[in-house]
């Protein structure tokens, strides 16, 4: 396979994926009933992730900081999933996404995502 259909992250992106990844990790491990923590993602899934995040990150890009786009990548997570928490949490919208709602919005539209291990799968 040739180089033009790999996708290749920045640095920037690569943060934002890397800390997705650990929101992932924190709601969908380690507690009763759930995979230990760590344990390894469906490759299927794993791409599916990164094309939305590469996605979210390029349509969202002029809203969110340069110093917080780990706190986004773990936003993204939260957000569309209904965790809870996310982009229009209180302290993040008036500190960090002074477009919160828009954010939201956006995350939200991507729908809820559902994990996938490789030892859990059926």
């Amino acid at each position: 396979m040739t180089d033009i259909y790999k996708i290749i992250p920045n640095d920037e992106e690569s943060e934002f994926i890397t800390a997705y990844f650990e929101a992932v990790n924190f709601t969908e491990t380690g507690e009763d009933g759930q995979p230990p923590y760590d344990a390894d993602l469906d490759d299927d899934f794993r791409k599916e992730c990164i094309v939305d995040c590469m996605s979210f990150f390029q349509r969202s890009r002029p809203w969110l900081s340069g110093n917080h786009l780990a706190q986004a990548g773990h936003d993204f997570w939260l957000t569309r999933n209904g965790h809870g928490t996310g982009f229009w949490d209180g302290m993040s919208r008036e500190n960090i996404y002074p477009q919160a709602e828009l954010l939201t919005k956006l995350a939200e539209s991507y729908g809820e995502a559902y994990v996938s291990f490789e030892e859990f799968m059926t």
